[in-house]
C-alpha cells in the first residue's frame, strides 16, 4: 500500500510557488465603423438599424408634414443619411439620422399635438 500525503497528487512533483503573471486581454474590436473584414453580423446589424430608423422617420414626417410643414427642413439631413446608407457607411448614416431626429424632437416641443417620434 502506498502512503499519500494530504493534497498530494501521485506522480506530480511539487514546485516552488510562482506568482501568477498578469495576462493582458486582447482589445475588443471596434465595430463603430464599417471596416473591410468586419464580421458580417455586426455590419448587417448596423445596416438593419439604419434602415429601420430611416423608414420610421420618413413615415413620421409623411404623417406630420401636412400639419407642420416647417418640419420638412430636416429633409436635406435625411437625404444625406440615405446617401451614406447607399454607400454602406452605416455608422455615419445612423449618426446623421439621429441628428435629424434630435431636431425633430426639439420641434415637437413647439407642437405638442404632434405624435411621438
Amino acid at each position: 500500500m502506498t502512503a499519500y500525503t494530504v493534497g498530494a497528487v501521485p506522480g506530480v512533483v511539487p514546485r516552488p510557488f510562482e506568482a501568477p503573471q498578469p495576462v493582458e486581454a486582447p482589445a475588443p474590436p471596434d465595430w463603430s465603423s464599417t471596416i473591410p473584414g468586419a464580421p458580417p453580423v455586426a455590419e448587417d446589424a448596423l445596416r438593419q438599424q439604419a434602415a429601420a430608423l430611416l423608414q420610421h422617420v420618413y413615415r413620421w414626417l409623411e404623417a406630420t408634414a401636412p400639419v407642420a410643414p416647417q418640419l420638412l427642413g430636416v429633409v436635406p439631413m435625411l437625404i444625406t443619411a440615405v446617401q451614406l446608407y447607399e454607400v454602406q457607411q452605416y455608422p455615419a448614416c445612423l449618426q446623421q439620422v439621429r441628428a435629424a431626429t434630435g431636431v425633430l424632437q426639439r420641434a415637437r416641443w413647439s407642437f405638442p399635438a404632434l405624435p411621438p417620434l
